[in-house]
């Protein structure tokens, strides 16, 4: 039996040159307002022991946990990961709460000021599915970013996984298990490492929503979500549900 899909993203820092290209192409692709990104390139400094400074630069996006709080916290259950790690957010039943906005440790989201609904990095998800690469890999000139199945043996990424050696964006306090390294001699600083974020009383109460142990009414979910999100607030409770008695 073939291993699931594990996709993952490579940031090889000592290759990215900050020519914005990643940027570029991930607003042309979708239609990012201005004010906003769904990715970034941020430099991190340092200084060697003789004295020479370095500089690296870092390729930030949603990093996909694993663990990830967004999911945890969505009332409604519109955050969610795909069996292939791929974290996602269903705009059909988004309310734009902004609670998974919060409690992600990388800012890595915001509210669309368009359609009030929440955006991030998919990975462009239609693109992968379609068997193409995300928008910023593809206009990479520098092979700095590098995107795939770590699952599959004789995938690129799996290849440099082995041969290689990444870190992580994580600390001793905040380790979301993220799906998404960087070059070991990357210099990451606070600006780049996540930060440790507490959910409020009203997401840890409203969190319970995507519970299937905890018994919501109807009405208490129609007067959150609306009609139109009903059908789908159930299935995902189902599906979590699923997930939950599979593990």
């Amino acid at each position: 039996m073939m291993a699931k899909q594990k996709l993952v993203m490579l940031a090889d820092t000592e290759r990215c040159v900050n020519c914005k290209a990643c940027e570029v192409a991930c607003r042309a692709e979708w239609n990012t307002p201005l004010g906003f990104n769904r990715n970034w390139v941020r430099e991190t400094m340092s200084v060697s022991d003789d004295g020479v400074p370095h500089m690296s630069l870092i390729s930030g996006r949603c990093q996909h946990c694993d663990d990830a709080p967004c999911v945890s916290y969505c009332p409604s259950g519109a955050s969610y990961q795909r069996e292939d790690g791929v974290v996602l957010v269903d705009r059909d039943i988004c309310s734009g709460c902004e609670m998974c906005v919060s409690v992600c440790p990388y800012d890595a989201r915001f509210k669309n000021p368009v359609d009030d609904k929440i955006s991030k990095c998919t990975f462009c998800q239609p693109r992968i599915d379609a068997g193409e690469q995300p928008a910023c890999v593809e206009v990479c000139f520098n092979k700095a970013l590098i995107f795939g199945d770590a699952n599959d043996p004789n995938s690129e990424v799996s290849l440099l996984l082995k041969q290689e050696k990444w870190k992580k964006l994580v600390t001793d306090k905040v380790d979301t298990k993220p799906n998404h390294y960087y070059s070991e001699s990357a210099y990451l600083d606070a600006g780049v490492l996540p930060q440790e974020k507490q959910p409020s009383i009203q997401a840890e109460i409203l969190s319970d929503v995507v519970n299937p142990a905890i018994s919501v009414g109807f009405s208490g979910m129609l007067g959150m979500f609306g009609v139109a999100g009903i059908m789908k607030i159930i299935k995902r409770r189902e599906e979590v549900s699923n997930d939950s008695n599979s593990k």
